[in-house]
């Protein structure tokens, strides 16, 4: 579930400016700030009218269980709103004006550290913080600043590898015995040998190297922020993040296309790539794809994640939503009662997995039977379970505030790093400084960055 984020990181440096105008425009409509919602409040029965916003699969997730929500709550009603690729900028701009923003609302989980440092959000830790054991650490974390709770998970995005089934049977490679990233690249060899170069094993664009660094960031336990904030990305962890894209491009098993382009779409019905990185929302893009090409012949696997070295993290996640309220809203009672039933209950999460394909996050929906259940499409595989497994190992990525403007400089200096073959040492020391000058904030000390990473949350 996610939106464009050069138009997010757009809106977030024109809100300041836009803003004021907004203000102008709204003098009429006096803003809503509500007290925060107490445990009391929150037990008492609910009623009234409330808005969404939300897009594209999960609006329609929402839409699913609001029906069976107004049952369960009589006189409530939700209206889910779904805004479009400018949502994310028009309730920036409507918390910045302290009025016009919905009840309850949708965030990317990378982006919503910069909501949440507006002071704009609904303080939910009196009637949220219980649920904090049904929920992956890692995912959690990501909803607390400054020890209070602002946002609460919807969907995870554990990522493993869609592979296709028919190139590993014609190339006899057994899935089951790729288990690190040297067995990945090995296997790679063999498919790109045996095709005489005609099959890749996966899309590995210079200009679109963020996502599989940060999925080997967390293999490796890295951070761009230490847990103060600080620019923490000049680290043996992240080194080592950069050698195994290295090692992966030098192998030449790769083709340098982006994903999420026309050719990486178009790969998934050809024999152009063998695999798919990807988070477990990728097998829907999958199969809608192939639903639109008759007479397809390309038979889908998953197999997890390979670590970086045996024994090692099967695990890591991309992407993923969480639902807020903002202080402005009048009727915080009832938006903290639909966001519970949407994201704390299994009956909500389950209900928009099913219909929707929406992964939860919330752990008592994971440990159910549906999780279990065989998927014709790839090969009967209980792909609900494998994605399932070791997601409390999930580390913690340190999103701060900055992180979508980090993210966007980091993903400029790696298409630079890749294109020149610059040494990963002299990557990572300028990036250290330019970020620490770019968002005016402070390197960790090198003393600290040199020591082991801890273990593995569980």
């Amino acid at each position: 579930m996610n939106q464009n984020k050069n138009q997010i990181r757009r809106a977030a440096f024109l809100t300041l400016a836009l803003a004021g105008a907004c203000l102008a425009g709204c003098q009429g409509n006096p803003a809503v700030n509500a007290p925060p919602l107490t445990a009391q409040q929150a037990a008492q029965p609910v009623k009234g009218n409330i808005t969404v916003w939300s897009w594209n699969i999960a609006a329609k997730a929402l839409q699913d269980i609001a029906p069976s929500f107004e049952r369960a709550h009589p006189g409530t009603r939700v209206n889910v709103d779904l805004t479009g690729a400018q949502m994310q900028t028009r309730f920036m701009l409507s918390l910045a004006a302290d009025v016009g923003a919905p009840d309850v609302s949708q965030l990317q989980i990378t982006d919503a550290p910069h909501y949440m440092a507006t002071g704009k959000l609904a303080d939910l830790t009196a009637v949220a913080a219980k649920y904090q054991s049904d929920f992956p650490a890692s995912r959690w974390a990501e909803c607390v600043m400054n020890g209070h709770v602002y946002a609460i998970p919807w969907d995870l995005g554990p990522v493993a590898i869609f592979y296709k089934r028919n190139i590993f049977t014609e190339y006899h490679i057994d899935p089951s015995t790729i288990h690190t990233w040297a067995d990945y690249i090995a296997a790679g060899k063999k498919i790109v040998a045996l095709s005489h170069g005609k099959t890749k094993m996966l899309a590995l664009g210079v200009s679109g190297l963020a996502d599989m660094f940060e999925i080997f960031l967390q293999q490796t336990h890295g951070q761009v922020f230490d847990d103060a904030g600080r620019i923490a990305i000049d680290s043996p962890q992240a080194r080592k993040a950069l050698e195994l894209i290295r090692e992966i491009h030098n192998a030449g098993i790769t083709l340098d296309i982006n994903a999420y382009g026309q050719e990486w779409m178009a790969g998934f019905n050809d024999s152009t790539l063998a695999t798919y990185p990807g988070a477990v929302w990728l097998g829907g893009i999958i199969k809608d794809s192939h639903s639109k090409f008759e007479g397809n012949s390309t038979r889908w696997g998953v197999f997890r994640l390979p670590a970086i070295e045996r024994g090692g993290v099967h695990v890591a996640n991309l992407g993923g939503s969480v639902l807020v309220i903002p202080k402005q809203c009048a009727n915080k009672a009832a938006a903290w009662a639909f966001v519970k039933y949407a994201l704390c209950t299994k009956q909500g999460q389950l209900m928009q997995y099913e219909k929707e394909s929406l992964y939860p996050s919330f752990l008592p929906a994971l440990k159910s039977k549906v999780m279990d259940k065989p998927d014709p499409f790839f090969g009967d595989q209980p792909v609900g379970r494998l994605f399932a497994r070791d997601v409390q190992k999930i580390w913690r990525i340190n999103r701060t505030a900055n992180w979508a403007e980090a993210e966007s400089y980091i993903q400029q200096d790696l298409s630079q790093w890749a294109a020149a073959g610059m040494p990963h040492d002299h990557l990572l020391k300028t990036l250290a400084v330019s970020l620490h000058q770019r968002l005016d904030v402070p390197m960790a000390p090198a003393s600290e960055l040199s020591q082991a990473a801890p273990e593995v949350q569980q």
